[in-house]
């Protein structure tokens, strides 16, 4: 890796934080030269093929639609139960949902919530991406899928909520990675990984410190944010993660969502 002139891409959330902040925040992180853009994962994706960066942390499914990227290994943003921040918002019981209205910001979460409609819950609703606001998003659909900072916020209490990470545990008995460090193999090079990990390591060590830095430009209390990196991310990519990866994989694939759609611009 050339020092001093990579660029690292991520998702823009707050989960993203403990696994980038090693690179702006720490002496020995700066160091390392990185500069790290933050857009959707709905953007970031197709930039990886044509090595725009040296790795981009994104959604998982990128990696199942694009065989030809590599993962670095131990590092993920994944949940072993409820995620808190990938969810769906019902006006009527499960049963009854026809239509759903899903969040273009997303790519994997999307791809999850119609696995676990379609296979676990037996539905055929009717799909329209739209721009992740709720009150948007439910004037015409029964149910709404919000990720991220915004799938992360308290709304009405009238509600029927399923948390995506949940139904995923429930349904599977195991955790579920939503985004993972993907890029070219001629960029990700062990030296990369290495740093990843470092950068992980750190993090991890450090969740109380990168929550008080980073929740109030998140739109979230220091106690949320503390609660939210301690009971509901997990970082760590290890051989249960590896598992809910490729059962998800192949769930994918079994449902025909495979295919590679057209970026989406995004609303913002």
């Amino acid at each position: 890796m050339n020092a001093f002139n990579f660029k690292l891409g991520s998702v823009p959330y707050l989960n993203a934080r403990p696994l980038t902040d090693w690179f702006s925040e720490t002496e020995e992180g700066r160091g390392r030269g990185a500069s790290v853009e933050y857009i959707l994962p709905s953007l970031l994706a197709p930039r990886l093929e044509p090595g725009d960066f040296a790795a981009g942390l994104v959604s998982s499914v990128a990696w199942v639609r694009r065989p030809q990227l590599v993962y670095a290994p131990g590092v993920a943003v994944a949940c072993d139960g409820p995620v808190r921040s990938v969810r769906l918002f019902s006006q009527v019981p499960l049963a009854k949902i026809r239509r759903v209205a899903l969040d273009t910001s997303s790519l994997t979460s999307v791809t999850l919530a119609r696995v676990l409609l379609e296979e676990r819950f037996g539905l055929t609703p009717e799909y329209t991406p739209l721009a992740p606001d709720l009150e948007t998003m439910l004037q015409d659909h029964d149910a709404a899928l919000l990720i991220g900072d915004k799938g992360y916020l308290d709304y009405d209490a009238g509600l029927t909520v399923l948390d995506l990470g949940e139904a995923w545990k429930e349904w599977t008995n195991l955790p579920f990675v939503f985004a993972l460090w993907i890029g070219r193999p001629d960029l990700l090079t062990p030296e990369l990984q290495r740093d990843l990990l470092i950068a992980k390591e750190w993090g991890v060590a450090h969740l109380d410190e990168v929550a008080a830095r980073r929740a109030a430009e998140h739109g979230e209390s220091l106690e949320r944010a503390q609660a939210y990196f301690s009971h509901a991310i997990v970082y760590n990519l290890g051989a249960r993660e590896e598992a809910g990866l490729q059962l998800f994989a192949q769930k994918v694939r079994a449902h025909g969502l495979i295919q590679n759609p057209a970026p989406i611009q995004s609303t913002h």
